[in-house]
């Protein structure tokens, strides 16, 4: 049986209700190795757009006897997916430039499907607005400390309305406001940390005044956000 802890065991757990999954960018196939064995689901399919992870995903299903269970195709990210094949999407460990690259190639797909989990690894802002501005509604969200980092899980659906929000929102998932997470105090003082430097680096550089003022500005809503969370 294998285990699956930190960011992988959220994002499986985000699958609540999903039945016919697809893991895009599979890698090593945890996640849909997980999803059978814990009995979730009883058929995933795992793409990778690499013949070298599909090799290592391949030996992963054979050495759990899941060969029947889990499918792999090659291609890239929705594109080995038919209308109707799966009802949700994973697509975890990638920027969230790519996440949303790789949904927007595939829009009309994605729209139909029950859920779609998100894990990016940075850029999460980028993901969030897209998101928002192509109608889909960000129907959960939590952080995750997986080996010494804190990592973001998204689950969203598509309803169709297109929503804007306060750009401190795009940086840090409103949803984990409203939750009160329980490491957004952490990921918040890490965040502050990071936008720091970015303002220290464009002031020592020189460059644009809009870009230094924008950068600033969001670094004082995270400090502030930070000083609400302690009151």
């Amino acid at each position: 049986m294998i285990h699956l802890q930190g960011r992988l065991l959220k994002v499986a757990s985000m699958l609540e209700g999903c039945e016919k999954p697809a893991d895009i960018g599979t890698d090593h196939a945890y996640i849909p190795v997980y999803l059978v064995q814990s009995g979730k689901c009883q058929k995933v399919i795992a793409t990778d757009v690499r013949k070298g992870p599909l090799i290592k995903a391949a030996r992963n299903i054979e050495k759990y006897g899941l060969s029947d269970k889990i499918e792999l195709r090659m291609g890239y990210g929705i594109k080995p997916i038919q209308d109707g094949e799966c009802d949700s999407f994973v697509i975890a460990g990638m920027g969230g430039i790519v996440i949303s690259q790789i949904l927007e190639a595939s829009l009309k797909t994605v729209e139909k499907a029950k859920a779609l989990v998100l894990q990016p690894l940075y850029k999460e802002e980028v993901l969030r607005e897209f998101l928002l501005q192509k109608g889909f509604r960000i129907e959960k969200e939590a952080l995750v400390r997986d080996e010494g980092r804190i990592y973001v899980v998204i689950r969203a659906v598509f309803d169709g309305i297109i929503r804007q929000d306060q750009n401190l929102y795009y940086h840090v998932g409103r949803v984990l406001f409203e939750n009160s997470d329980p490491l957004l105090k952490a990921y918040l003082d890490r965040r502050i940390q990071i936008q720091t430097r970015i303002v220290n680096g464009i002031a020592k550089s020189e460059q644009c005044e809009k870009m230094y003022k924008k950068a600033f500005v969001l670094l004082e809503q995270l400090k502030e956000a930070y000083r609400w969370l302690n009151t």
